[in-house]
Order: C-alpha cells, then structure tokens, then sequence
C-alpha cells in the first residue's frame, strides 16, 4: 500500500511540473515522505550520486563560513534558506525516483512520456490564447487581481499568434522545459523509422516533433534552443560513433527532411510578419536585452574577484550586486543608465552565478557533475530509449551558459527528476558488474 501511494505521487509530481511548480512540489513532497517509508531501498554508490553529495556538502561549507564571518547572526541562514539553498529540497526529485520498482520501469517511462506531451499541448494551446494559462490552476487557490497577457506576435491569416508559455509564468521557464524534451522527441521518430515501425506510429511521432518544433520555435527562448541542438547533436554522435546505427543513406534522408522544414521556414518568414518577427530574434534582429547580459556580467565579476573561495555567500547575491552595480557606474558614468535598467536578479549564467554566491570550488564541482553525466551516456550500457528521454540533461549545462536555469525551481525540478532517471539506470548497470 505504501509503494502505490509513493509511486502514484511520484508520477502526479513529475507530471505536474508541466502545469504548475507549486503542486509538483507538494506530490513531491508526498511521495518522498513514502519513499522513507518503503521497505526496500536503493543503495546509491554510483559516480552521480557522490558528486552531487560532494556538490551540496560545499554549499553547506560556504553557508557555515558566513554563519561565522557575520558574528554568528541566525540571519544568515535564514537568509541562505530563503535563496539559493532553498533548492536543496529539489534534490528529493533525483532520490524519489529511485525507489521504483524494476517491473514498474514502463509505467516511469509513460509517466514522463505523458509530461513531455502535456508540454507539447499546452505550449501549443497558448500559441492562440490572449491570456495566460496559468490563471487556470492559480485560480484554484487564489483570486486573480489582473488578466495577464501573453505577448502578441501577428497574425498568420485571421489567427492571432502569441508567444507561447505553456502554464508556466515565463517564456523562458518555458524554454528550459522544452528543451528537455525536445530531443526525446527528434530520437523517438527516428527510432521509429530505424526500426521500420508500422506508418501509423511513424506519423504520430512525426507529427508530435512537428508541432513541438513549432511550439519550441514560437517559444523563441535562444538560450533552450541552443541546449537542445547540443543535446541532439550530441545524440546523432552516440548514433554515429557508439551505436553505429546512421548510415550515408539515413543522414541524406534526415538532411533532405532538415532542409524541407528550413525551406517551409523560409516560405513562412517571407510571407508573413508573425513568422518573421518570431525568426529575427533568433539571429539577434530586434532584440534588445543581450547587451543587457553583459552589463549583468560585468558587475558580477567583482563579486568574484574579491571572493574566489567562499563566495558571496547564498541570499547574497541581490544586495552584493547593487554595490558592485554602483561601483561600476561610477567607473563608466556614460553607461550608467545601462546598469541602472538592466535586470539584476541573478548573473543569468549558471557558471557565474554559483560562482560568485559559492565560490570556485562549486563551479568547478558543477563542471564535474556535468562531465559525470555524459561519462555516464557514453560508457554505461544504457537502453535507448531512456537516452532518448535525458539527452536534454547535456543541453541543460549549454543553456546555462545565457540563463540562470539552475536557479528556476520549474526547470530544476524536472533536471533532478531526469537526473534521478538517467542514475537509477546507471545503477543498475553497476550493479550488474559483479554478477559479469
């Protein structure tokens, strides 16, 4: 009883992260408090595990240190727990996952199959709504004060196009979700195809990438596009060089797809305003914030230089960053209005962010976090279609490199929740080893 109440709210969580943070984060909390109650638990030795350990364990070392270098005031922590070390909690999505049993590994793959395609829906649903969807699950719980609307693009004949969102809050969170599963659809369709399914399943995955592209396209996050294309490309190498399954026929098939879709593009920015507008972001065309990324960068840096080993320190960064902002305007007044305008939230680069709140070391432990997971792809004997589906992991470090996504609680989730998969099969395997 207590396993199908675990595993029931193990998939609501993951499911959930489509529709809204706040109850993806209660299943979760449900399912995990069941999972402490399982009687039979994994034993978690593998490679990912232990950097992820050693990755939160330095987090903890730096809130210390500055527990210390403030006299000892309980505000610090307070104020840690309130930011970024509020994450932590995140990480029971990566445990959670693996208490599943192995007959119930089909039922995980179609609880995350049915997220992606909820994803898809949604996305494409605010294509043509004025407002926001999310007001469907917020006014659940609470009374909407404003309408809120969703960007206007054009029109494609009579249709008013909008830049979809999904039911997340932002474009961006939006973005990050998609280019998580964006590659399992590119790879399901090929699977499809490689293993000469029936035309009928050929098409529905043919179409699901189809309208996904559409939706990832109109999404116009740069930085989630950019992670994906890693992710795929990264997928067409293991194809190519570890699995050896693409042939010269197989890539001139898939080029001749690729440069239809371009050309239908291409038909589709000439012809009409919302196409365009929706493609001449993507090459830097009328968009205004990227310089803005800069100005965010540069007042970061100080935060770095004067505190390379320890950071800032977590719930830190919005006060440090209004100093340093300061400083720097008086070194450049003629640009002082640009860091004055500029968000400044966070360093919208994972990299420099958790440098700056955690210092070098975590940085440096988060480059291994990511070396581990494509060691784990490329020598971890791995079904394929569960590559498919975490491929999206690799891009996620890429996307990171223009947008704070390890900072976005939508987006972290499902990253554990992915993360927690991809391990629970490299567990397995190392189990397995003795035994060979």
């Amino acid at each position: 009883m207590i396993y199908r109440f675990y595993r029931a709210f193990l998939a609501l969580s993951i499911i959930s992260c489509a529709l809204s943070v706040s109850l993806s984060q209660l299943f979760l909390l449900l399912s995990f408090v069941f999972f402490l109650f399982l009687e039979e638990k994994p034993k978690l030795t593998g490679n990912i595990v232990k950097i992820l350990f050693i990755f939160y364990l330095w987090q903890f070392v730096t809130v210390l240190y500055h527990f210390a270098a403030s006299g000892f005031d309980i505000n610090s922590i307070k104020q840690a727990f309130r930011d970024e070390m509020k994450d932590i909690f995140l990480v029971t999505a990566f445990v959670s996952v693996q208490g599943i049993k192995k007959e119930d590994k089909i039922y995980l793959y179609k609880t995350f199959f049915i997220f992606s395609l909820v994803i898809v829906i949604t996305g494409l649903i605010s294509i043509f709504s004025m407002t926001r969807l999310s007001r469907l699950i917020s006014d659940l719980y609470k009374t909407s004060s404003s309408w809120p609307y969703q960007h206007h693009y054009g029109k494609i004949g009579n249709l008013n196009i909008y830049l979809p969102i999904g039911l997340m809050n932002t474009h961006l969170t939006f973005g990050g979700l998609l280019a998580f599963v964006f590659p399992g659809f590119v790879f399901r369709l090929y699977d499809a195809w490689y293993n000469k399914s029936p035309k009928t399943k050929i098409l529905i995955h043919a179409t699901l990438l189809l309208l996904v592209s559409i939706v990832f396209l109109f999404n116009n996050a740069r930085s989630s596009i950019l992670g994906a294309l890693v992710s795929v490309f990264f997928g067409i190498y293991i194809l190519i060089f570890i699995d050896k399954d693409i042939s010269k026929k197989v890539i001139k098939r898939t080029s001749f797809i690729l440069i239809s879709f371009l050309l239908l593009l291409f038909v589709g920015y000439q012809t009409t305003g919302a196409v365009k507008r929706v493609v001449d972001p993507l090459f830097g065309g009328e968009k205004h914030t990227d310089s803005g990324r800069t100005f965010i960068w540069d007042s970061t840096f100080p935060l770095i230089h004067n505190n390379p080993i320890f950071g800032i320190g977590s719930g830190n960064y919005q006060k440090e960053i209004e100093i340093s902002r300061k400083e720097r305007e008086k070194e450049n007044r003629e640009l002082a209005f640009f860091y004055e305008v500029t968000q400044r939230g966070h360093a919208h680069n994972d990299y420099f962010h958790l440098t700056a709140v955690f210092g070098f070391p975590q940085s440096v432990l988060y480059l291994f976090l990511f070396g581990t997971i494509l060691y784990t792809f490329l020598s971890v004997n791995l079904p394929k279609r569960i590559r498919f589906m975490t491929y999206g992991l690799v891009g996620f470090f890429i996307s990171g490199l223009l947008q704070c996504y390890f900072q976005d609680d939508e987006v972290l989730i499902v990253f554990y929740f992915l993360l927690g998969y991809l391990n629970y099969y490299a567990e397995e395997n190392l189990n397995l080893e003795p035994s060979k």
